[in-house]
């Protein structure tokens, strides 16, 4: 028998060890021996997608929380639900799923006691925080020494043309479409008028939906509430005195107070962990080159895609990214998988490549055409996010998910100055007209703009086609929004 070399010692070793790791992110379930009140903890932003990172140590997403709450509205032994919560950042969008599913479990309790309860606490919460605490949670606690940042969404806009140039620096930057202005900070000193208009909706959306919660907490009175908005942040002793919250007491003291009043003797803390999920062997080698796994399920089903992060052109799977080739030959087997009824696209994207969204488009749109196709928007479903969701039959968000910005912007920064100031002499030789127009030591000649130009108005021209078909609307009428 030979031996084996070292390498594959250690690369078999390497598989088992990740083999070993993943099985072991098992979900932590509660054992269950009658009535129970089940805690949860949302300390942070949980990320929308599946994807996996073998590497680093596995995190749960919004889908393991939700699983958690639907799980719990599920057991009748579950009274009432503790919420552990922690600042949410920029969730504004996605925090409606869950406000959805609280409410959901609320809801199946007895009518004649008010549903099943949901009571929360925190140490520190912020806008999104808050939004949730406030639509979801019978009684809110904040600790002594906690936070309450409390303050209504705000935007800082960067302009930074003339810093540019002082450094040398030049932008040129084309934008398709009025209110498509990722560019603008690098060409302007001052704010579009349609930059702030487009920003101004979205501030006032998102403010509304803060007022309407914390009005909840004052018997409905949203004058009162855009005050208490206008006055934060808070520590805990105002917090209580302007009712923002029910009591200031530690998080087992928040404990010992629900289980009193449910008259329920345990207290279930329960680890949201991802779904536990062998590494196999082949998706190991994928990481590498090798070839994907197909999935192995049966029997009738509804495939849910995540598309989240940047919209990447690549053949390969990118963590943090939404690549385009595997997610069409994704859909390409979903297309043809007699069991696959429907398909759910999750869309939690930004946008990205052009190039990638029409591929990826098209992909959902041939499945569209054979079996129903629904997009759904967590946060965002911007630019090429948007222009995915517009391959599906129908696409659902919630009233602060930030949908749209159709439109195309591209450029290049031209550093001939800065090159100049620091002694660098760049020569530029070429063999055709437009040979070098990318390259950032010189400004694009009237031919090039005029070339490039027209690329990023084909761009547009098509992106504007595909909302019209996928939304079956009048052109004129994409345009006119867009």
């Amino acid at each position: 028998m030979k031996p084996i070399p070292l390498l594959h010692n250690a690369l078999l070793v390497a598989v088992v060890a990740i083999l070993g790791a993943t099985a072991a992110c098992a979900r932590s379930e509660p054992t269950v021996h009658g009535p129970e009140i089940r805690e949860l903890r949302i300390f942070y932003p949980y990320t929308d997608g599946a994807e996996r990172d073998p590497f680093a140590r596995p995190e749960p997403s919004l889908y393991d929380i939700l699983q958690q709450v639907w799980q719990a509205t599920e057991d009748e032994n579950v009274r009432g639900l503790l919420l552990r919560v922690g600042p949410l950042g920029g969730s504004w969008g996605s925090i409606g799923d869950l406000i959805e599913a609280f409410a959901g479990f609320r809801d199946s309790g007895e009518p004649e006691v008010d549903g099943r309860p949901i009571y929360c606490h925190f140490e520190s919460a912020d806008n999104v925080a808050y939004l949730l605490l406030a639509s979801s949670c019978d009684r809110i606690s904040m600790t002594p020494a906690g936070v309450l940042d409390l303050v209504g969404p705000s935007a800082v806009m960067i302009y930074a043309r003339s810093f540019l140039e002082k450094i040398g620096v030049q932008a040129e930057i084309l934008h398709m479409g009025r209110y498509k202005g990722a560019g603008d900070m690098f060409i302007r000193d001052d704010m579009p008028p349609e930059a702030k208009e487009s920003m101004d909706a979205i501030l006032d959306s998102l403010y509304t939906s803060l007022i309407e919660a914390t009005a909840k907490r004052v018997e409905g009175d949203q004058d009162k509430a855009r005050a208490l908005v206008d006055d934060g942040p808070y520590v805990s002793t105002g917090a209580l005195e302007a009712g923002l919250v029910d009591a200031v007491a530690f998080a087992r003291e928040a404990r010992e107070e629900m289980r009193e009043r449910v008259g329920v003797p345990r207290v279930t803390p329960v680890r949201v962990a991802p779904r536990a999920q062998r590494l196999t062997l082949g998706e190991f080698l994928e990481l590498f080159g090798g070839r994907e796994e197909k999935p192995r399920e049966s029997g009738d089903r509804v495939a849910l895609v995540f598309v989240t992060g940047n919209i990447i052109d690549s053949e390969r799977t990118s963590i943090g990214d939404a690549a385009s080739g595997p997610f069409v030959r994704t859909m390409q087997r979903l297309e043809r998988d007699p069991g696959v009824k429907a398909v759910v696209l999750r869309i939690n994207s930004p946008g990205g490549s052009a190039l990638a969204s029409d591929r990826m488009w098209e992909a959902a749109r041939r499945v569209a055409k054979e079996k129903p196709v629904i997009a759904s928007v967590g946060d965002v479903a911007a630019s090429g996010g948007y222009y995915i969701a517009s391959a599906a039959d129908a696409i659902f968000a919630h009233p602060d998910s930030i949908v749209g910005s159709i439109g195309v912007v591209g450029g290049k920064f031209n550093i001939e100055g800065l090159a100049k100031d620091l002694g660098v002499h760049p020569y530029v030789l070429q063999r055709g007209e437009h040979a070098a127009w990318s390259t950032p030591v010189r400004a694009l000649t009237p031919g090039e703009r005029r070339v490039f130009e027209s690329l990023l108005r084909d761009t547009y021209e098509r992106f504007i086609d595909r909302v019209a078909e996928g939304r079956e609307m009048k052109r004129e009428r994409v345009l006119a929004t867009a």
